[in-house]
């Protein structure tokens, strides 16, 4: 199922992707392909521009309703940071209400991470591992800089470039959560 926000419309028509729905208050999609929607009878949902949710939000609110058993987030940073910021937030919020999900960029790939996640990759992979609390106790392995049960001070971002020494690396979150973002190494 394709659920497309706003101008994640403009991305997908582009892309020649098959939609689904989409939701929006349609202040960023251009009114070009607003038009197609129209036109191809893509099922939309208008929101008020003035509202509390953000458009990913409000994806995020119908497609829990589907009970989905996983969502994938694509094209999730908008281009602004708040945006890219609130949508690793929305990665927790559909894990807390029992909803694998994850960001998949063609860089990167994220989870909201509350107990444990293997990430698999290439030696060499960066891997950055934030918190998303204010407490966070974490153990890392198959990392250049492995964790045992580290307590993380709020606001230091130990966790960040990490680089894989093997093909997989193990996250342990014993308490909070934390935010995992995994860099694919270029190829040679």
């Amino acid at each position: 199922y394709v659920l497309c926000a706003d101008s994640g419309l403009d991305a997908a028509l582009a892309a020649g992707i098959d939609i689904d729905g989409v939701i929006g208050d349609f202040d960023s999609a251009k009114q070009t392909s607003v038009a197609l929607m129209k036109a191809r009878g893509i099922p939309h949902i208008v929101y008020p521009a003035i509202k509390d949710d953000t458009d990913g939000m409000a994806c995020v609110r119908f497609i829990l309703d589907k009970k989905p058993n996983e969502v994938v987030f694509a094209g999730a940073g908008g281009g602004r940071v708040d945006h890219a910021l609130a949508n690793f937030l929305l990665l927790a919020y559909l894990e807390k209400n029992g909803v694998a999900a994850r960001i998949e960029q063609e860089e990167l790939t994220a989870w909201a991470v509350h107990g444990e996640k293997t990430v698999r990759g290439r030696a060499g992979d960066l891997l950055s591992v934030l918190q998303m609390t204010e407490e966070l106790t974490l153990s890392l392995s198959g990392l250049f800089y492995p964790l045992d049960h580290y307590a993380v001070e709020f606001g230091h971002p130990i966790g960040v470039s990490n680089v894989m020494t093997q093909e997989t690396a193990a996250i342990q979150v014993h308490k909070g959560w934390a935010l995992v973002i995994h860099y694919k190494a270029q190829p040679e």
